[in-house]
């Protein structure tokens, strides 16, 4: 058989790790699109905030430009440039000589756009491009100054993206320690979320291996009012019916042999239970002169000796694989070869009797009814039968009837003290059996039944006797 080498993950943990999967995918979906939808709304402002200042300047620069103002220009770049966003703001003339520059050092100057410049849009007269200056993105803006529909020069307005990447990076440091902090507190919930569910789901297990181990006075502790709570009281009821269906079959098992207790509880309802012919040996045994032994004795004393007396007959049926069918006062009715077959039913209905015979020999002085012995006459007849449930729907019993079921109690009547009679099919059955000692009865009138029938007494086994096989002689 091959063995699972696969590593064994408890419920609780597969629970946990899913729950904070779950957490971690919601909130990182959320805070990427919230980053982004934020980035997003910085660079529209931004956008918003350039295009404004650029158009400042646009509305404020010509008339400066054309009249030479160079403070005025200096001036009005100066204060766009005072916006820590602003890394650098220019005007530049007609011949794109730059006229006003954030940095004075710059003016006069011959104006040379940036490198890698890409453009993006151009929108209201505002070109807008970016480049990367000293590794960071840096966005350009760009209008032209018209005096009277004539272009007099151009203004130039570079805009750092560092206050955006900054606040983004805010965002993501407050949006990660939130996520660490949900994902902590998600754990937690979730393992007593885990615990919650698993916990009864463990002691269900446990329940299930104690049941399996036989003890079925196990119960399961589930006191939640939920479907788990429902699994736990069903299972209790399971765990009764199995301990009630237990004692039956401890009960039952008492009277048949195993492999009937198995087949009777496993197919209650199946078609070995009902009326059929079957081919079987029956076995009667009775005390003799139990009417006189009782007649003057205490009912309690009566019950004492029946109650050491049927046990032993009932466990040597059972040990040769028979069944007792009913006790009727002090007799006993035994059956061989049904419900489960045997083919070798005479031979154990007869083996049986010998030890039957052999254990109330055996009773102890005190259970004699005041040292009176007792001894019992056993009858065996074996042939066909009906055997199956008979019986009322509120009251059933699984028997055999017919006439050999008849003779064989016939012939416990009519068998003394210690004897085992058989009948003429039993004998056919058993005579090849060399360890039986069997003697040859003259042919015996049977109540009820208008024709004798020939009877055997069995004696006992060879090794118990000594002589040879069947006797021949013939007595009364």
């Amino acid at each position: 058989m091959a063995t699972d080498h696969s590593v064994r993950i408890p419920i609780f943990i597969k629970l946990a790790t899913l729950s904070i999967l779950l957490i971690f995918l919601v909130i990182s979906t959320i805070s990427f699109s919230m980053l982004n939808k934020q980035r997003k709304q910085f660079v529209s402002q931004l956008i918003n905030l350039a295009e404004s200042m650029i158009r400042i300047a646009a509305n404020n620069a010509p008339d400066k430009l054309l009249g030479e103002e160079d403070l005025a220009l200096f001036q009005l770049v100066n204060d766009i440039a005072e916006n820590d966003q602003v890394v650098y703001a220019l005007i530049t003339d007609e011949n794109n000589i730059m006229k006003a520059h954030s940095n004075i050092e710059e003016v006069n100057k011959v104006y040379s756009p940036p490198r890698n410049i890409t453009f993006l849009k151009e929108a209201n007269d505002v070109r807008v491009s970016s480049f990367i200056h000293s590794g960071e993105e840096i966005l350009l803006f760009e209008r032209p100054l018209m005096y009277r529909k004539l272009k007099v020069g151009d203004v130039h307005l570079a805009i750092s993206q560092k206050n955006i990447l900054r606040n983004i990076r805010d965002a993501k440091i407050s949006i990660l320690v939130l996520t660490v902090i949900t994902i902590t507190l998600g754990l937690l919930l979730s393992l007593g979320l885990s615990r919650y569910f698993s916990s009864p789901i463990m002691k269900l297990l446990e329940s299930t291996k104690a049941l399996g181990m036989g003890n079925f006075d196990h119960r399961v502790s589930i006191r939640r009012n939920d479907e788990l709570g429902d699994l736990g009281s069903a299972f209790n009821k399971m765990a009764e019916d199995l301990a009630l269906k237990e004692k039956i079959k401890d009960s039952f098992g008492r009277y048949v042999t195993p492999e009937i207790v198995d087949m009777i509880l496993a197919n209650p309802d199946n078609e070995w239970m009902k009326g059929s012919e079957v081919e079987a040996t029956v076995l009667f045994v009775d005390i003799r002169g139990f009417t006189t032994l009782s007649e003057d004795k205490e009912p309690e004393t009566i019950v004492e000796l029946l109650n050491d007396y049927f046990p032993r007959v009932t466990d040597i049926v059972v040990k040769h694989g028979g069944h007792i069918n009913k006790f009727v006062g002090d007799a006993a009715m035994a059956v061989f070869g049904t419900p489960v077959p045997n083919p070798q039913h005479a031979e154990a209905a007869v083996r049986a009797a010998l030890d039957i015979q052999k254990e109330i020999a055996r009773l102890d002085p005190e259970k004699k009814l005041e040292d009176v012995g007792i001894q019992v006459g056993i009858g065996i007849n074996s042939g066909a039968m009906i055997a199956g449930n008979l019986g009322s729907r509120r009251r059933m019993e699984y028997t055999v009837i017919g006439d050999n079921v008849n003779v064989a109690s016939r012939l416990t009547s009519r068998a003394k003290a210690g004897e085992t009679l058989i009948s003429r099919q039993t004998y056919e059955l058993i005579k090849d059996k060399d360890s039986l000692k069997i003697e040859k009865r003259r042919m015996m009138p049977l109540k009820g039944r208008k024709m004798k029938i020939a009877v055997f007494n069995v004696l006992g086994l060879e090794e118990d006797q000594n002589g040879d096989g069947m006797q021949e002689a013939v007595q009364e």
